[in-house]
């Protein structure tokens, strides 16, 4: 029986990283390092795909942090449909992390850069996870990581929150999860019962991309120790002008949120061709 394959959702700073390191820790499920790549996958033309390389350095370059694979071991990976490569692609990880890819019962991509882009996921039977995080705890947290120095503003904060839920909307209902953060971790159970996961207990052998990913990146290292919720203790401590002024914001921008979809292909777009760039600069060095 094949692995489920499932693909976590998210405005930027909601929490996507949490809820993958939770769900990497459960026996059965491995999420390969953050990566746009099943987004990718759906604009690669028939003839890209028959090179494996370039389809190797696509991944490469659309995976944030770095993954384990080399771009050799990726190669591999890359033959038959989306979704043989997608499962193909987490089985290596699996791999790499010490972990028996014959026990992987769910591959779970978290993927919430390209969002807007669903024709490669669409085209899997891959189930969704939306994640959603009280949008004051998501907007406080811009002011504490250089990219979000753009969605300072209440207001344009506000539009490119709308442009992802617009994205949202595209999901099936019958092929979606949608969960809170606040509800973590209790939600797990529900997530692992969406996914087809016997509760198993924890990998007791190998180790998790995330723990390996925090090596390099110190603002994760907060993720792969044991999980707490201080949401609800930072939003006490917003500032109550900052508050309303987001609340206005948010009620002024809801009614665009039918079309936001030309804001959401733009980003989707600058990130896609960042993911090529760097693909092609791969192949160069």
């Amino acid at each position: 029986m094949n692995p489920t394959l499932a693909y976590i959702l998210s405005l930027p700073r909601s929490g996507s990283t949490v809820l993958s390191a939770l769900l990497d820790k459960r026996k059965g499920i491995v999420s390969p390092p953050e990566s746009a790549f099943p987004q990718v996958l759906g604009t690669v033309s028939p003839a890209a795909r028959k090179d494996r390389r370039w389809m190797a350095a696509l991944y490469i370059g659309a995976t944030f942090p770095p993954t384990q694979l080399s771009l050799d071991d990726a190669a591999a990976c890359m033959e038959g449909s989306n979704e043989k490569i997608l499962i193909a692609l987490g089985k290596a990880v699996a791999a790499k992390l010490g972990r028996d890819p014959n026990l992987i019962k769910a591959v779970v991509w978290k993927t919430p850069r390209i969002v807007g882009m669903h024709a490669g996921p669409l085209s899997t039977s891959g189930k969704f996870i939306i994640l959603r995080r009280n949008p004051h705890n998501v907007f406080e947290s811009q002011f504490r990581v250089s990219f979000g120095e753009n969605n300072r503003n209440p207001f344009r904060f506000a539009l490119f929150r709308e442009s992802y839920e617009n994205a949202f909307s595209k999901i099936p209902p019958g092929r979606r999860l949608d969960v809170t953060y606040d509800s973590l971790p209790d939600v797990l159970k529900n997530i692992t019962s969406f996914l087809s996961v016997p509760d198993e207990g924890e990998w007791l052998e190998g180790e998790s991309s995330l723990k390996l990913a925090a090596e390099n990146c110190s603002w994760m290292s907060e993720v792969t120790g044991k999980f707490k919720n201080t949401d609800p203790e930072k939003r006490a401590r917003l500032d109550s002008k900052q508050v309303s002024n987001l609340e206005l914001a948010m009620r002024l921008a809801r009614p665009l949120r039918p079309f936001m979809g030309p804001i959401r292909s733009h980003f989707d777009h600058q990130s896609l061709q960042w993911s090529i760039d760097k693909a092609r600069g791969l192949l160069h060095t």
